[in-house]
């Protein structure tokens, strides 16, 4: 029979042998025997002997208690080694995923001592996951220093039912919480190490990085569509073209139609947004390095693209972003965005680099009060209404050095230097009667 752990029965055991040892340890009391006998159809039992004052009585044996169980979750875990290239030799890297069962569920499994219906339905997911895993050779940063290399992902072939066993033994083993996968074998995806090998694209060169917090949904949208263009994406040239390697900006490629800088306002128009994917698509190549061929910052300070003085306007077909590719091999691509946090990072790859580069921090030389406020009038507003479209911000000169380093040394630099305009703030105001 199995017993329970309950602390407030082990309490009352201990309250009941101390109370019971002390009335041992005190000395009975002498019964006086009645003068008139009992009648003699009733039996008599001698009274038992009092013990002698100062004789502890004999001790009872402890209770047997049960062995505890397992209090911690139950861990499935799968572990084994994936192909991986790391500054131009192949090698491989860990891969683990656990499945975690909570300590409260856990317990009830454990009571159960089997593989429950809703366990047996999680490992399943678990294990059907593993063998779909799978995903083409990539960069990643690794966990150990975050260094990044090129990691094939294979999908894995799975034994589920020595997998189930490992899982049950766990259960009926009140000391263990961790149960391990057992992979037999793994099946490498389309895109493999090779691809990066053979076109010697195996380091990481630089990541640009800019905030889109306060956009609206319609200029996160083109961010998005604008930035999809550089997941995962392979350049072979001389000379990179933002414009080319986005395509037109339209409705058809998924653009939709967002806040845009026109002359001398800001005004709607499809694409609106599509700036902050140049700005650090500008970012990322002037950090690895590359000559600019083309650049041009906008017209005024926009504060998505803190700090100042390291943004780039585009305007198609007539202004576009150009760098020139002198790495002497291929350029490969690869972007994330956090829509929680507000953040585009756009990184690239390719050939070990000639040199460390240095950012400086951008330095203001000089700056111009913002104008007086602007008024637009707009017959599509009622009259009355007010709506604040631009916000003010001073006009500015700004430069940034970049510097080129050898072995710690600096060999050569360049300095950027941006203009902008002072710009107000800028209200449209309802003439609609």
């Amino acid at each position: 029979m199995k017993f329970a752990f309950s602390p407030a029965l082990l309490l009352g055991g201990l309250m009941l042998s101390a109370s019971f040892s002390a009335l041992a340890q005190t000395e009975a009391p002498v019964t006086p025997v009645p003068e008139t006998p009992p009648p003699a159809s009733a039996p008599v039992t001698p009274a038992p002997a009092a013990p002698a004052p100062g004789t502890p009585a004999p001790a009872r044996p402890a209770p047997a208690r049960p062995a505890p169980m397992a209090s911690g979750p139950i861990l499935i875990t799968v572990r084994t080694d994936i192909p991986a290239l790391i500054g131009g030799q192949k090698t491989t890297t860990p891969f683990v995923r656990t499945l975690n069962i909570p300590v409260e569920r856990a317990a009830q499994i454990r009571q159960a001592g089997k593989i429950t219906a809703s366990l047996d339905a999680d490992l399943n997911r678990f294990m059907d996951m593993l063998e779909k895993v799978g995903q083409d050779a990539r960069f990643m940063q690794l966990e150990d220093g975050g260094q990044w290399a090129v990691v094939q992902r294979n999908n894995l072939k799975i034994d589920r039912e020595a997998t189930r066993a490992n899982v049950l033994k766990v259960l009926q083993d009140k000391f263990e919480v961790q149960a391990n996968v057992v992979v037999t074998g793994q099946t490498p995806p389309k895109r493999t190490l090779d691809f990066f090998a053979q076109k010697g694209i195996t380091h990481f060169l630089a990541t640009g990085q800019t905030g889109y917090d306060g956009s609206s949904p319609e200029r996160i949208k083109n961010i998005h569509v604008g930035a999809t263009n550089f997941k995962d994406r392979l350049f072979e040239g001389k000379t990179f073209s933002f414009n080319q390697m986005i395509g037109p900006i339209s409705t058809r490629n998924g653009y939709v139609p967002g806040l845009v800088i026109a002359g001398d306002q800001t005004a709607s128009g499809v694409g609106g947004g599509i700036c902050q994917v140049s700005t650090t698509v500008f970012r990322t190549l002037y950090g690895a390095g590359l000559p600019i061929v083309q650049r041009q910052n906008h017209s005024y300070q926009v504060y998505y693209y803190d700090p100042q003085g390291l943004d780039a306007t585009i305007y198609q077909p007539s202004l576009d972003l150009k760098f020139a590719n002198d790495t002497g091999g291929a350029l490969w691509f690869q972007t994330e965005w956090d829509d929680a946090e507000k953040v585009l990072s756009i990184s690239v790859f390719g050939k070990a680099p000639k040199y460390d580069i240095l950012v400086d921090a951008p330095r203001t030389l000089s700056t111009t009060p913002s104008p007086k406020d602007r008024l637009i009038n707009d017959p599509t507003m009622k009259l009355g209404e007010r709506k604040q479209v631009d916000w003010a911000a001073p006009g500015a000169v700004i430069e940034v050095t970049r510097r080129f380093l050898k072995d710690g040394k600096e060999v050569k630099k360049d300095v950027l230097k941006s203009t902008y305009r002072p710009w107000p703030n800028i209200f449209r105001v309802g003439t609609k009667k």
